[in-house]
This record gives structure tokens, sequence and C-alpha cells, in this order.
């Protein structure tokens, strides 16, 4: 019942011209071959070309088309806009970000992007545990925040990666990572210096559940009050 439910919803469906032509033109082509055999004698193979004719049609509906409808995601970097300035509580601070977009015919649920790994100097925090960044604009700790549908087209979704304030601290203590939930067992900072990070964008029904890139970031430990001088302040690079 649920296979004939699917298969009425797709010739009937707007937009669906598509499907209808596939099935149609199947079905034409069994019409006749089966018109033909069943008038030359060849009833049993007439039937059978039947049967396998339903079976090929029930794959189409129930495998073929979902995978070529899968959502397709990638993490993207825009060495001209990865960085930019805003106001928190009325105060001035810089925000690192990267993009993700959609490229396959359906939406992707459920999307996480998830710092992975941290390298200081070449060599990896083993005591790192993955933490998920927050997606822009959404309020830290809310489900928004850490789940995320990306529809598909050319509309990129974005997620930040970290926040710089201008308030002095020891050792350039005011890169911190924009975390989905107050993360306390672990620093969210990182200290002037090199590093390398990994993040994955993970969703439940993409083609890849798991998308990586890895980046590195020169940090100077300094603020900057223009753009253009943060830039080479805080320099990251898709590697």
């Amino acid at each position: 019942m649920m296979f004939f439910q699917k298969f009425w919803n797709m010739l009937s469906k707007k937009g669906g011209e598509q499907d209808r032509f596939v099935i149609y033109l199947l079905l034409a082509e069994v019409f006749v071959l089966v018109l033909i055999l069943g008038l030359t004698g060849h009833g049993p193979l007439a039937s059978a070309l039947g049967t396998i004719s339903m079976a090929l049609i029930i794959l189409y509906i129930e495998i073929i088309k979902p995978w070529l409808q899968k959502p397709d995601i990638k993490i993207e970097f825009d060495k001209e806009k990865y960085l930019h300035r805003e106001k928190k509580k009325n105060k001035p601070c810089y925000y690192c970000h990267l993009m993700v977009v959609n490229s396959g015919l359906s939406q992707a649920d459920d999307c996480e992007a998830v710092l992975e790994k941290i390298w200081v100097d070449g060599k990896e925090r083993q005591d790192f545990i993955p933490v998920n960044l927050k997606w822009s604009c959404e309020k830290q700790g809310s489900k928004e925040a850490r789940f995320q549908i990306i529809y598909p087209g050319e509309r990129r979704y974005f997620f930040d990666v970290a926040r710089i304030d201008p308030c002095p601290k020891e050792n350039g203590k005011t890169f911190t990572f924009e975390l989905a939930r107050t993360f306390i067992s672990q620093d969210t900072f990182l200290e002037k210096g090199k590093y390398k990070i990994r993040i994955s964008v993970y969703s439940k029904n993409a083609v890849k559940p798991k998308v990586t890139e890895e980046f590195s970031i020169d940090w100077c430990g300094e603020w900057k009050e223009k753009l253009s001088e943060m830039k080479k302040c805080v320099e990251i690079k898709m590697l």
C-alpha cells in the first residue's frame, strides 16, 4: 500500500514531470512488448517481462530516485570575508566564520558543525574533546545553535568559528571559540601563536554524512580597530 501511495504521489505532484516521463516511457515500452509477445504466443515471457518491469519501477521509486535527490553539503571558505566586525552587548568584536552550501536536490537535516582537533605548533592536543560550533545568529544553548537545516541552492549558511574581543588579556587570550553550548571542562580560547584546526560538518541524510576541512590559524594576540589590519593579525587559511 505504501508503494502505491508513493507511486501515485510521484505521478500527481506538481513539478514531477521528470518522474512522470521516466515511468510513462517505461510503461509504454513494456505495454508494447507484452502486447507483441502475447500476440505471438509467448505468454509466459510476457508475464515475466511485466513482473521485471514492475520491479524496475519499484527500484526507481524506492532506491534510485531518493539517492539522486540526496543533499550534498560542503564547507566553503572565503579568504576575503572570513572575518567581519560586529557589536556584542554594544562592544565591538570580530567574528571568524565559515560557510556551508548544499548543492544537492533536497534539504540536509540536523547539520552540525564540529571542531574536532587542534594542533599547537605542529603537535596535536591529545586532551582536546570535539565540540559543536555555533551557527551564526543563533542563541548559544538553543537547539538551533547546534542543529541547522541546510536547504539546496546557492544560499550560504554561516557558522562561527571564533570571536575576538578588544579587552586586553594576558597572552592574547581574546580569541575565543564560538560554541553551541558552554563547555567548561577545557579551554575555549587560543593564546597568540600558530595553530591548525580540523572542522567537520555532519548531516543525517546527506550523500556524505560527514565533510571535513582543515585550516591554519596565525594569531598575533592583538586587537586592531581596522578590519584590514585585523586580517593581518589573525590569518586563517584553508589547507
